[in-house]
C-alpha cells in the first residue's frame, strides 16, 4: 500500500516517540511504502534538511507559510498518488490543502487529531480547557456559515482558519481517536471514530535498561517530562516542592523539556517558595538520555491540565520508573490509579505533595507499580496498534472503491 502521511514536524531522527514517526516506521516495517510531508524549519536542527530518508520513510519538507500555499499545493501534485493519505493533527497547516487534494482525486483518508481540545476554537483556554464545557457551536464547518458570522463581526480570517481548521475531520473518511475521552467528543460533534491508542518505543528504551545519567542529584530525584506549559502543569509540581522539601529535605526536582517557554516563571517560582536551590533544569536531551534521567529518577510526575493523550507515562513505565499524573480524562485511560500508578487531583499542589510522600516513603508500592507499569505496555504494543491503523486503511480504500463501482 502507498500511504502518504501529512503532519507537523514529527517526523525526525531526533524524537524518537512522536506518534507519526512511529507509525511510518511500523508502516515501512510491515511492507508500505510510505512518503511524509512535514514542516521545514531553517533554524530549526532537526527540520532543517529538506529531504532525507529515515529508515525508509521519504520525509519531503515544506515551509508552512499558511493554510493554502503554492509550494505545498506543487508537492502534492507532483507527488506519486498514494492510496491512502494519513493526516495528523487538528492545527496542521498542511492539512486543509491535502483534504481537498484528497477530495478531488478521490482518495481515501483519514486524520488523527491528538487531542481536540487543543483547538482554539474548542477551549475557552487551551491551557485549562478542562475547566469549562467545549465550544462545540463555535466550529465552522460551511462556506456560508463564514459568511453568516463574519457579517455578523467582520471577522473574516478568524472564521476562515476556523473553517479550514475543521474541514479535514469534517469530510474524513475516518477519524482515529487516541482515547475513549476524544472519541466521545467527536461524537458529540456528530463526527464518526475510531479509537487507536498511541505507543512508544519500547525496544529502544528497554535496549538501555540499568543505565543511568550521567550526572549525580541528591535523592530523592523527582522528574518532570514536558514543555514547560501551563496546560502541563509545571507550575503545579513547583507549587508542591516546599511542601515535598518538609519530608525529603535534600529531594532534587529535575524539570526536563524541549521547549522551555516558560522557564523564567518556573525560576521565579521556585525563588519565591524557598525551593530553587532544589531545582534542575534541563532544557534538551537526547531521547537516549531521557531514557536514562527516567532510570535515574525515583519518581516521575506528569501534574498535566490537559493532554491529547501523552506519552510520559508510557514512556516512564518502559523505563521502569514509578508514575504519578494528575487524575483527568485521557491519562485515566493509561495511568490506573494503585495499579501502574498514582493519581492526584488536577491543580492541587498540595495532594499531589502527598502522593509523593507516599510514593518516596513506600519501596513495596514502588516495586508493584513499576511492575504492573510493564504490564500495562502490553496494551500499547505497536504490532497490535499498527495493524489496526492498517486496518482502518483498508476500510476506507474498500468503501471508497465500492463508491467507485
Amino acid at each position: 500500500m502507498r500511504i502518504l502521511i501529512v503532519t507537523t514536524g514529527g517526523i525526525t531522527r531526533v524524537f524518537r516517540n512522536w506518534p507519526e514517526v512511529l507509525l511510518a516506521k511500523a508502516l515501512v516495517a510491515r511492507g508500505h511504502d510510505v512518503r511524509a510531508f512535514t514542516y521545514y524549519n531553517a533554524q530549526s536542527d532537526v527540520l532543517n534538511v529538506r529531504a532525507e530518508n529515515i529508515e525508509g520513510v521519504a520525509v519531503e519538507r515544506i515551509e508552512p507559510n499558511g493554510w493554502l500555499t503554492r509550494e505545498f499545493w506543487n508537492a502534492l501534485q507532483r507527488s506519486p498518488k498514494p492510496d491512502v493519505i494519513h493526516i495528523q493533527h487538528l492545527r496542521n497547516q498542511f492539512a486543509f490543502q491535502t483534504a481537498y487534494y484528497a477530495r478531488r482525486e478521490n482518495i481515501p483518508y483519514v486524520v488523527t487529531p491528538i487531542g481536540p481540545l487543543h483547538d482554539q476554537y474548542l477551549a475557552r483556554d487551551r491551557d485549562y480547557p478542562l475547566d469549562a464545557e467545549p465550544l462545540y457551536h463555535n466550529l465552522i464547518w460551511s462556506r456560508r456559515e463564514i459568511l453568516n458570522r463574519a457579517a455578523r463581526d467582520g471577522r473574516v480570517k478568524r472564521h476562515v482558519e476556523n473553517f479550514f481548521m475543521h474541514y479535514p475531520v469534517h469530510h474524513a473518511n475516518m477519524v482515529i481517536a487516541c482515547s475513549e475521552h476524544e472519541r466521545g467528543i467527536w461524537t458529540r460533534l456528530g463526527i464518526e471514530s475510531e479509537t487507536i491508542p498511541l505507543w512508544v518505543d519500547v525496544p529502544f528504551i528497554t535496549s538501555l535498561r540499568g543505565e543511568t545519567y550521567r550526572e549525580n542529584f541528591a535523592r530523592p530525584v523527582i522528574l518532570f517530562v514536558g514543555q514547560f506549559k501551563y496546560r502541563k502543569g509545571f507550575d503545579v509540581l513547583a507549587r508542591a516542592m516546599p511542601d515535598v522539601l518538609q519530608e525529603f529535605p535534600a529531594a532534587t526536582f529535575l524539570f526536563v523539556g524541549h521547549s522551555p517557554i516558560h522557564r523564567r516563571e518556573l525560576e521565579e517560582l521556585a525563588r519565591a517558595n524557598g525551593a530553587f536551590d532544589h531545582l534542575k533544569i534541563i532544557e534538551r536531551v537526547s531521547e537516549a538520555d531521557k531514557v536514562r534521567l527516567y532510570q535515574t529518577a525515583d519518581v516521575s510526575v506528569l501534574p498535566t491540565r490537559y493532554e491529547g493523550f501523552g506519552l510520559p507515562p508510557l514512556e516512564a513505565m518502559a523505563a521502569g520508573c514509578p508514575v504519578i499524573a494528575s487524575d483527568i480524562p485521557v491519562v485515566d485511560e493509561v495511568v490506573r490509579h494503585e495499579y501502574n500508578g498514582l493519581l492526584a487531583p488536577r491543580d492541587n499542589p498540595r495532594l499531589l505533595a502527598e502522593a509523593l510522600w507516599r510514593m518516596l516513603r513506600d519501596d513495596a508500592l514502588r516495586a508493584r507499580l513499576i511492575q504492573n507499569g510493564f504490564e500495562t505496555l502490553k496494551r500499547f504494543d505497536e504490532n497490535v496498534l499498527a495493524a489496526r491503523n492498517v486496518q482502518v486503511y483498508e476500510r476506507v480504500l474498500q468503501t471508497t472503491s465500492k463508491v467507485n463501482i
